[in-house]
């Protein structure tokens, strides 16, 4: 079998297409390659085997040129080692290394940048216009805030209730995160907050009145403690949502074509323009766009919420979606010569992973880059 037809082959079994005949031939490559790996994924966290796979991957199929088909996580059979999926495309990269090794003068060339990835960084504004750069303040006590104590600790930002005052002024922090930067909040009623890179909350240090009310820009994460007394809302952008008992994400990055908020638990309802969606079952999605709101439909929970852990995971994602990730997380400028190219990235990593090592991957995938100080050029 020539090594073109067996990566073709690889593919429909990933798809589904296959025979019962070539089902059983690519599961006899699957155990033939299971025994070079025999024992050792199950001994290794996942993200190390996953980084390992792909450096085998790439040693036979960055080295030739060719695409790699980006590999698919498996939830169920990944705590049993590395995904299924991910050794097929290993043993694609295998039977091509093993019978194209006279053409390994075709490697791409490394990626010259080197930026690491992002991580707890943020800025605090207290009420009175002062700032806290979150990054270099020590554990403690930051600020008092009216009868509120302001307090960092395990890398996040931790509001405690002091005696209630009826007449004491409210007061409103921001916490606002850079390019490479994000972090962890607690509200002065408890609930929690995750803030993506290249985002904002603002808040009052003490919530009172009917409703508990805070606005974001960028993206987020919520767990709301509920109060149906005081019901909590986020506004973002002429879209607000209610809590109803639950926790979403809220993705509304200006140059995103649209607002999403997602339901990860629980129950929330999405208003605009005086119509309003309630979301009841995790990974319902409501999109507000050109000014108006999408009827709710279902989204993958796992690729919206993979920021929050850790991950970059992509289905089907266009290159502009991929490269504004990469951008806002590595703090780099992108811009596309001649337009956006087209093709879609489906896949998983770390992002924890340096820079350097994505764009190796998307350039496997066929994906050209320059670049130029902490300006990555996408070329035609």
């Amino acid at each position: 079998m020539l090594p073109q037809d067996a990566h073709l082959l690889l593919q429909r079994y990933l798809g589904g297409e296959c025979s019962p005949a070539e089902k059983e031939l690519v599961e006899g490559w699957f155990a033939e390659l299971g025994e070079e790996y025999s024992g050792e994924p199950v001994l290794e966290d996942a993200a190390a085997a996953h980084d390992r796979i792909l450096m085998k991957i790439r040693a036979g199929l960055e080295e030739l040129g060719q695409p790699v088909p980006a590999p698919v996580r498996h939830i169920g059979w990944w705590r049993y080692g590395v995904a299924a999926a991910v050794l097929i495309v290993a043993i694609a990269g295998w039977l091509l290394w093993q019978q194209h090794a006279e053409k390994r003068d075709n490697v791409p060339p490394p990626v010259a940048i080197e930026a690491a990835p992002g991580g707890n960084h943020a800025v605090l504004t207290l009420g009175d216009g002062r700032q806290v750069v979150l990054d270099s303040a020590a554990n403690g006590l930051l600020a008092m805030q009216g009868n509120n104590r302001v307090i960092k600790q395990n890398g996040q930002l931790d509001y405690q209730a002091g005696t209630t005052t009826k007449d004491k002024e409210v007061l409103y922090n921001t916490l606002t995160t850079p390019r490479g930067g994000q972090h962890r909040l607690t509200l002065p009623d408890g609930t929690k907050v995750w803030l993506d890179a290249a985002s904002s909350i603002t808040y009052p240090t003490a919530f009172a009145g009917k409703t508990r009310r805070v606005t974001v820009t960028g993206q987020a994460y919520f767990e709301v403690i509920h109060d149906a007394k005081q019901p909590f809302e986020v506004g973002v952008d002429g879209l607000t949502v209610r809590d109803i008992g639950t926790s979403f994400n809220i993705n509304a990055y200006s140059d995103e074509p649209a607002i999403k908020v997602t339901l990860a638990g629980g129950a929330a309802e999405v208003g605009a323009a005086g119509h309003s969606i309630t979301l009841k079952k995790p990974g319902q999605q409501a999109e507000w766009r050109d000014s108006q709101l999408q009827a709710a439909r279902d989204a993958d929970l796992e690729s919206v919420l993979a920021w929050k852990n850790g991950l970059f995971y992509l289905t089907s994602a266009d290159i502009a979606t991929v490269m504004r990730e990469i951008s806002r997380w590595y703090d780099v400028d992108i811009v596309f010569e001649k337009g956006v190219p087209a093709g879609h990235i489906t896949g998983e990593l770390p992002r924890s992973t340096m820079l350097s090592n994505i764009l190796q991957v998307l350039q496997t995938s066929g994906v050209h880059f320059e670049v130029e100080d902490r300006t990555i050029r996408v070329m035609p």
